[in-house]
């Protein structure tokens, strides 16, 4: 097989580890209740495609670099900042006010986090570590 292949392959390993170390992540917490019955599966591979495609495009210019630190690099900022994210998007599905609010927002259980903000946030954290993995490349050339 080709390098290129074996990069390829390598890479999609990896954003499936990654992929499921979120899913686990999300089981643990118990964040899917509600409204995910009702949920397709079209509906959640719609809302994810452009995250995972960031994370794949991140994770081959990681690799094609042949360097372990940015694939480390890659790794951290894959899993840590999300990670913190999903147990904030916990913290704020089980709290209650602690004062009297005008609009009080009630999230369905994880819902709404999993398929607006937690999608939306972590292609932010994609987009701005590709950059910077360019920077970082082309600093170093």
């Amino acid at each position: 097989m080709s390098e290129r292949t074996i990069i390829r392959i390598k890479g999609l390993a990896q954003v499936v580890v990654v992929v499921i170390i979120h899913l686990v992540i999300i089981f643990f917490l118990d964040l899917k209740k509600g409204e995910w019955e009702e949920v397709g599966g079209l509906q959640i591979a719609l809302t994810y495609c452009a995250p995972v495609f960031l994370l794949y495009a991140t994770c081959m210019r990681s690799l094609k670099t042949k360097k372990i630190r940015y694939n480390l690099i890659w790794l951290l900022t894959s899993l840590l900042p999300s990670a913190a994210i999903l147990f904030k998007i916990k913290e704020i599905a089980g709290a209650e006010p602690s004062e009297p609010v005008f609009i009080e927002l009630h999230f369905e259980q994880g819902y709404l986090e999993l398929m607006l903000f937690f999608p939306f946030i972590y292609s932010v954290i994609q987009l701005v570590l590709w950059v910077s993995m360019w920077i970082m490349i082309l600093s170093k050339e």
